[in-house]
């Protein structure tokens, strides 16, 4: 294992819309949480996050380097974010990578053998999964640590599909601090100043429904946990001070909780104070209830409703 720190990329390629690029919200958390929680992050640099659609060649050049990429995956990147990971790892067989996100199969072996330059697929929430595994890198314990290492799957040396049992939910999303206020996205703000960027924002995790026609991000017939107020506050603050014109929020039951009815009026009063955001995504909770109505009535009255 070499001294110098390990060279972490990570990867959320989104779409782009009217010239706009969503801020890599899942990469940033699984990055902050890393930098908050393990027992190496001391010994990891992280490479700046690659985070739109660009020329394939550019991306792996980028990476290269790296001794871990891990990639956020659903639908809308899956093919472009397996080109990617299969190039660099003919470029460079000591690359380690990691595969995480919806798009990611909960029995993956077939995934798992059909991409065989994937060294490790993790299910569900991510934080503390990579963070566990950055550590036993670190340490020059990795075969040890994916041994031990709760929701994920890989083929060992032996050709053998392993499945571990799920790693336990993150009940306080508290652990998980927030790249709006910690500073992270400030600094990719500042590398990129002739981005306009789109937010994606969280106000819980999880889905209580069991819709057939749904996949919200794995997180069907969860329980609900649910960040704090004020760290939601200056959440909002934040999209305001950036400019940030529009905010998708990856709730998947927006209006269920009494205090999303706080959460609308909160950024409905921002917009009017300050014309920031303008606009603000949210999807209706299942149940047509009282709430959920008042919820979106606050937000079409404010001109926030998309």
């Amino acid at each position: 294992m070499k001294n110098n720190p390990l060279q972490i990329g990570l990867v959320q390629i989104n779409n782009s819309f009217s010239g706009q690029n969503y801020l890599p919200y899942s990469v940033a958390c699984l990055q902050s949480y890393v930098e908050e929680h393990a027992q190496c992050a001391d010994r990891l640099e992280f490479l700046d996050p690659v985070y739109k659609r660009q020329p394939i060649s550019d991306i792996v050049d980028h990476l290269q380097q790296a001794d871990l990429v891990g990639f956020s995956t659903y639908v809308w990147n899956a093919n472009i974010s397996l080109e990617v990971a299969r190039r660099l790892k003919a470029k460079n067989p000591a690359l380690f990578i990691v595969f995480g996100g919806p798009q990611v199969p909960d029995c993956s072996e077939a995934f798992l053998r059909e991409n065989a330059f994937i060294d490790l697929a993790v299910h569900n929430e991510g934080e503390t999964q990579f963070t566990a595994l950055l550590d036993s890198l670190a340490q020059g314990e990795l075969a040890t640590g994916l041994a031990s290492l709760l929701g994920a799957s890989y083929i060992d040396a032996d050709g053998v599909y392993m499945r571990a049992q799920d790693a336990p939910k993150i009940r306080d999303l508290a652990a998980i601090p927030s790249p709006f206020l910690n500073g992270m996205f400030d600094a990719l703000v500042e590398k990129n100043p002739e981005e306009s960027w789109i937010g994606l924002w969280e106000t819980n995790r999880g889905c209580p429904f069991q819709c057939t026609f749904c996949d919200w991000g794995s997180a069907t017939a969860s329980k609900l946990n649910k960040f704090e107020e004020e760290r939601l506050l200056g959440e909002i603050q934040w999209f305001s001070d950036n400019h940030i014109d529009y905010i998708f929020c990856c709730d998947a039951n927006f209006g269920i909780l009494p205090r999303d009815i706080e959460i609308a009026k909160r950024v409905a009063e921002m917009k009017d104070k300050t014309g920031y955001p303008v606009a603000l995504s949210v999807q209706n909770t299942k149940n047509a209830t009282e709430r959920a109505y008042e919820a979106q009535k606050i937000l079409a009255d404010a001109g926030l409703n998309k």
